[in-house]
């Protein structure tokens, strides 16, 4: 018995790196595409859409699907998925090699990024609150309680501490 509690705290421990580690590699995705300008409508980190070339971290694998031609694809190998991610962004082999090469190269850096927060997932906590802060404001102005009351103000807390936190580290409000 001790062994599966165990086990299932050393599998959740895991999890949660990965759910972490994930937010760090968007923002060195993030950095890259936005240095050489690609629009933000182009790709999308952690979402599918029809629309972009999309780049996810699911339980064990990556997952890159996009542009209308090409079929989604689950790698189990990060640097296999991000050229894959790359080479459909760029459409240019010589751009998704200088890409890939940055990309790896940034990662390097990860342990020096890991120290601070990741500002992808800054900017994901700070759109959730905000959209369950404007959820609780629609609910209260149809039926005041308490409960949401206190509620909504909480979240209107959390969500200054989170933009304080992006205006402190990135310099940037979402």
């Amino acid at each position: 018995m001790e062994d599966t509690k165990r086990c299932g705290l050393e599998a959740l421990e895991k999890t949660a790196e990965i759910s972490e580690f994930k937010w760090y590699i968007f923002d060195i995705i993030n950095e890259g595409v936005e240095q050489d300008g690609i629009e933000k409508s182009k790709f999308s980190l952690d979402k599918e859409n029809a629309d972009a070339v999309c780049f996810m971290i699911g339980d064990g694998n990556f997952s890159v699907c996009g542009r209308a031609k090409e079929a989604s694809k689950d790698h189990h190998n990060i640097y296999h998925a991000v050229c894959d991610f790359f080479d459909r962004i760029y459409e240019n082999e010589e751009k998704a090699e200088e890409a890939v090469t940055r990309f790896l190269i940034r990662t390097l850096d990860l342990p020096a990024l890991m120290k601070k927060p990741s500002r992808s997932m800054l900017r994901d906590q700070i759109c959730k609150c905000q959209e369950e802060v404007n959820a609780l404001e629609e609910k209260i102005k149809k039926e005041p309680e308490k409960k949401e009351e206190a509620m909504l103000s909480l979240k209107r807390i959390y969500l200054k501490g989170l933009n304080e936190k992006m205006e402190r580290y990135f310099g940037e409000t979402v």
